[in-house]
């Protein structure tokens, strides 16, 4: 089947297939989609990545106080980031029924909402002191964290903005605009990060704080180029771009639902993972790098699992969207088994490799070993983290909201922050405990998820109105 000529992608309709040619063609196409995606992921991780790298060698505190300063701020966006999914999956429900101007309306409806979402969450970020202090940090992490959470939050509505617009491209099954914005902020972040944090080339020498500056700054080049490519795009009337956004509040809501029922999920599991970044600064700032440095170095490889299951979630949507239900559930558990065996292969590397991956993060000796004893659970976190988010993922696809959003929060906060407090501070094993319970919850999460996709795929599908 060749590209139609208003650019939308083949493969939106029932095709009379073998079951091997079936599995080949989700295969084919959950790769065709997912590798943009994965590149425009690790892209976002990538920029994190070089800021714990360059602070990390300039200074292991200046690296405490980036990591805490983080934490909110990563779980306020997350959180943005979920309200806003629908946008994506209701995109590709509209293009499994061909319905190019549904698909249009979805971004129209969305993008007053998400900027308006991202100023708000701004100002959230913008008060992460008290929750510095109510944890408990020490007075030093308190006053520089909190200045750096300041920086950050200058740049929320610019990451919300850019999400709004990426996922109606990843809809479309159009991710490669993405991607190829996503390599071009990472050179132009790399290059001013490192400026910024030793004051060289004519910079001001701002440490920790050039760092968070940067990535503020390169979010709103991001959110300006891609609200201008989405606007701008050669088929923008098929899909009534410039229609104006009369009436968004009300055509939103459907997206808008599902996006509470994502927000909550994964801002509660950001916020999770936030906790445990925190209960590190309570065991020391040398443990607050080590897991700053074996979180980073997860949520990169995390971005292999969300791409793909992004991939999952459009491939699912669009069956639903034709209303096949066969196909739907063969794409949910390819994406599902996919993702759980490449980052299974990711993880080896780690394992068999802690140290000399350890030492590209830091010089200090404490920080090395204590991040290199970490990376030896990863074999067993890589696959079941990434194959929960394939599993809630491939649900999401299906119009499956609060289900999994219960099944997800109940495994991160009454398992992981319960597990991971009483094996670090309880039984004594320090941030390796913090670890031990990511992975309980992680095993909780994908057997739970996985159980409850296998009940809807059964289900017989709605039929439209």
């Amino acid at each position: 089947m060749t590209t139609p000529h208003n650019g939308m992608m083949p493969d939106i309709s029932p095709q009379p297939l073998y079951p091997h040619n079936r599995v080949k063609r989700h295969l084919s196409e959950l790769f065709r989609l997912a590798l943009p995606v994965v590149i425009a992921r690790i892209g976002m991780l990538i920029m994190s990545v070089v800021d714990t790298i360059i602070v990390g060698n300039y200074d292991s505190s200046s690296l405490a106080y980036l990591n805490i300063a983080h934490a909110p701020f990563i779980s306020l966006m997350i959180t943005g980031f979920g309200l806003l999914i629908g946008i994506m999956i209701m995109t590709s429900h509209a293009i499994g029924r061909n319905n190019p101007k549904a698909a249009g309306q979805v971004w129209r409806a969305c993008f007053p909402y998400g900027v308006i979402l991202g100023f708000g969450l701004a100002v959230l970020a913008w008060q992460s002191k008290w929750i510095f202090i109510l944890s408990g940090q020490p007075g030093a992490i308190i006053e520089h964290s909190t200045e750096l959470a300041h920086i950050l939050a200058l740049g929320m509505p610019a990451a919300l903005i850019y999400i709004s617009c990426s996922f109606f491209m990843e809809g479309l099954q159009r991710p490669l605009p993405g991607m190829m914005l996503m390599v071009a902020a990472n050179v132009v972040n790399l290059i001013l990060d490192y400026g910024l944090v030793y004051g060289v080339w004519g910079m001001p020498e701002l440490g920790a704080a050039g760092a968070a500056w940067t990535s503020t700054i390169i979010r709103w080049l991001m959110a300006g180029t891609m609200l201008a490519y989405v606007l701008l795009m050669r088929d923008h009337v098929l899909f009534g771009l410039r229609d104006g956004f009369a009436n968004w509040w009300h055509h939103s809501r459907d997206i808008r639902s599902m996006g509470y029922a994502a927000g909550a999920s994964q801002g509660m599991e950001t916020a999770a993972f936030s906790t445990m970044q925190l209960f590190a600064g309570r065991i020391s700032i040398m443990a607050a790098a080590s897991y700053g440095i074996t979180m980073t170095i997860l949520s990169l490889m995390f971005m292999f699992a969300l791409g793909l299951a992004s991939a999952t979630s459009v491939r699912v949507g669009i069956a639903y969207g034709r209303r096949d239900r066969a196909d739907m559930a063969l794409a949910g558990w390819i994406g599902l088994l996919t993702t759980m065996g490449v980052m299974f292969c990711l993880s080896l590397p780690l394992y068999f490799f802690p140290a000399w991956v350890a030492a590209l993060f830091s010089e200090d000796a404490v920080v090395i070993a204590g991040t290199s004893g970490l990376l030896l659970l990863m074999p067993i976190i890589f696959p079941t983290d990434g194959g929960q988010n394939a599993a809630i993922s491939a649900l999401r696809g299906t119009g499956d909201k609060w289900a999994p959003t219960v099944l997800h929060m109940f495994s991160y906060i009454c398992v992981m922050i319960p597990a991971g407090y009483y094996l670090a501070f309880v039984r004594d094993l320090g941030v390796a405990g913090l670890f031990w319970g990511i992975v309980i919850a992680s095993l909780v999460a994908v057997s739970g998820l996985a159980m409850r996709f296998r009940i809807v795929s059964g289900r017989e599908l709605p039929s439209y109105p």
